[in-house]
């Protein structure tokens, strides 16, 4: 059991080498905030707001600033004892501020679905240990406004579409090791990409978080459960129609994260801020700045 632990935890954590990402402007990793929803096993709905500020580095020229707001649906359903089904409909709103003038896109982001399969449940080990490990997969789907012809026309990168016109494949894993009132939670999710309709292609994409919480039940029936840890992501080099590379794409970064989630019955807010401790992000050319996600759910 021990050695199994270890092998999950190691995939979970390992992929944080150089890679490549998003062409000269910042970009959301598998539209995947940082928090502890993945701790709760029951059925909920949900929306998650997600604010993500860039800035551009260029050394020559003025740079821009980005700024990035997603706003998303969340439903989960469980259809069988150890299976659920998860799904994620996103809306975007990107603005860049630039010295050459602004610019403002917005719409609906692509459809992500998910099967998920529980592999131990509250599985005891090591005396007061308990294991809870679940993995699936899905599919995301070209739902949201992608204009292939957005970098020519109004000189911004493929990725500032609020959807990507592809199809990709998707894979998460969540571990959440429990004891007494405290655990540590260990996610992982993977996105490998299609090319979309023009023949480009988004790099693929991975991201994963390591977070240790403690549960606090106050008198009556809120409880609050705060968190840190680390969120790291990492997107793989994009590539245009003709097969060759895209310059200025792909990075990774590694994010100090801290929060709290405060549950009162059925409801629950969860807030959680991350700051960048390391980056290399379009060839060193963006610089993520610190991010903020909010989550508000009721869970039945």
């Amino acid at each position: 059991m021990a050695k199994c632990i270890t092998a999950l935890a190691m995939f979970l954590l390992v992929f944080t080498g150089n890679a490549k990402a998003c062409d000269a402007c910042g970009c959301s990793v598998n539209g995947v905030g940082v928090g502890l929803m993945a701790t709760y096993r029951q059925n909920y709905i949900g929306f998650q707001y997600q604010y993500l500020p860039f800035r551009s580095t260029l050394e020559h020229g003025q740079g821009s600033k980005d700024y990035f707001h997603s706003f998303e649906l969340a439903i989960r359903y469980s259809v069988l004892q150890r299976l659920n089904l998860q799904l994620y409909q996103p809306y975007h709103l990107n603005i860049r501020h630039s010295q050459d003038g602004n610019a403002q896109l917005s719409g609906l982001g692509d459809t992500r679905f998910l099967a998920n399969y529980t592999l131990f449940n509250q599985t005891i080990f090591s005396g007061k240990m308990r294991l809870y490990v679940e993995a699936g997969a899905g599919v995301k789907a070209p739902t949201g406004h992608f204009n292939p012809d957005l970098h020519d026309q109004r000189n911004l990168p493929e990725n500032f579409n609020p959807g990507n016109g592809s199809w990709a494949g998707l894979a998460q894993a969540n571990i959440v090791l429990n004891r007494d009132n405290g655990g540590l939670l260990l996610t992982a999710n993977y996105q490998h990409s299609r090319p979309a309709s023009n023949g480009y292609r988004f790099g693929h994409q991975w991201s994963g978080q390591a977070l240790v919480f403690n549960q606090f039940q106050f008198k009556g029936k809120p409880s609050l459960a705060p968190f840190t840890g680390v969120s790291v992501e990492k997107t793989f080099q994009d590539m245009e129609a003709d097969g060759k590379y895209a310059a200025s794409t792909g990075g990774h970064a590694m994010y100090l994260a801290f929060g709290t989630n405060l549950r009162y019955e059925d409801w629950l807010l969860g807030i959680s801020y991350a700051e960048p401790i390391s980056q290399h992000i379009s060839n060193a050319e963006v610089e993520a700045k610190g991010r903020l996600t909010v989550q508000f759910s009721h869970i039945f």
